[in-house]
């Protein structure tokens, strides 16, 4: 692996509570932890393991001013055991990509209830584990970007904790690509309201380096679903047409209605929404949408618009009788 050498491997597996530049604890939970390993046992796999164990008080960082932006998510991290004791925070301490992979290993063995092996270092879980690849960094002690940070993250956590809560459309972040190599984590915690734009069109900044300031919101989210930011981001270089349901089942004379939606709605034009049914002698849809059922069998009902866009969804009519 390149330019990883042992002593740096050995470095990464001490950081602890007692490192002011350690947004968290990155060592093995043991009797020693401000987390002890009976309040582990039995508890279920998830997000319910960051349980809140202590109380946070304005002064509990000394240079962390009540109100700040960032205190909220440090606030959560704190009172779920994720950050020191206190004393001195460094919100605009920038964080390496060794105590990013450090602090996702912290969020992946909670979620799991998983020990450290003894010996093992944070860097060899998150191989592992696949958080992190062999070659996917040259410099763990580099720091982190917000590219790098995002793909490190989404890989803490499984789908199931990770659910999309978004419309956010591939290609929709202005200065992320599909393309990008760490398009596939940031798409994926944006869908999960994890990350959020620094302005109306969604913009990420990729290259920004990462604070503590920063990762601590947005850690914050991924442990506390109720912190995650709701948005929308279509992609303007073409309409899209979306359904509110892909199927329906209806009995003979039996009628519902279906509702679409167009991205972007800047144009009025192509908010004129056609309909139109694969199969008229099993189901009908009028100009509003609503669709009547007819006879046994199947139908496909289309939505479209002036720009040949269009959305489908399965009827089936069945003889309940």
């Amino acid at each position: 692996m390149k330019k990883i050498v042992s002593s740096f491997l050995a470095a990464l597996l001490c950081l602890s509570l007692s490192a002011p530049a350690a947004l968290a604890y990155y060592g093995p939970f043991d009797g020693r932890t401000a987390v002890s390993s009976n309040m582990w046992t039995g508890m279920a796999l998830g997000l319910n393991n960051f349980r809140r164990i202590r109380d946070y008080y304005p002064g509990t960082y000394s240079d962390v001013p009540a109100g700040a932006w960032y205190e909220e998510g440090l606030r959560t991290l704190y009172e779920r055991g994720l950050t020191e004791n206190g004393g001195k925070f460094g919100p605009q301490s920038r964080v390496s990509l060794g105590e990013v992979v450090s602090l996702a290993v912290l969020l992946h063995r909670t979620y799991n209830s998983w020990s450290m092996p003894e010996g093992m270092s944070s860097l060899q879980y998150a191989l592992n584990t696949g958080i992190v690849t062999e070659d996917q960094y040259d410099d763990y002690t580099a720091p982190a970007t917000r590219r790098s940070f995002a793909a490190i993250m989404a890989k803490a956590l499984p789908s199931e904790a990770l659910r999309g809560m978004n419309i956010v459309m591939d290609g929709a972040i202005p200065d992320v690509p599909m393309t990008d190599p760490g398009a596939q984590g940031i798409y994926r915690l944006y869908r999960a309201g994890v990350l959020e734009g620094g302005d109306l069109q969604g913009t990420f900044r990729p290259d920004n380096m990462v604070t503590r300031a920063a990762a601590a919101v947005i850690t914050a989210r991924m442990v506390e679903p109720a912190l995650r930011q709701g948005t929308t981001l279509m992609n303007i270089r073409s309409y899209q047409v979306y359904l509110d349901r892909t199927g329906m089942v209806l009995s003979p004379g039996q009628a519902d209605r279906l509702t679409a939606t167009v991205y972007p709605i800047n144009n009025l034009m192509e908010q004129q929404v056609s309909w139109t049914s694969s199969e008229p002698r099993t189901a009908v849809v009028d100009h509003n949408g609503v669709v009547t059922a007819i006879q046994p069998g199947t139908a496909l009902i289309i939505a479209s618009t002036p720009s040949g866009t269009m959305a489908t969804c399965s009827v089936r009519v069945m003889d309940w009788y």
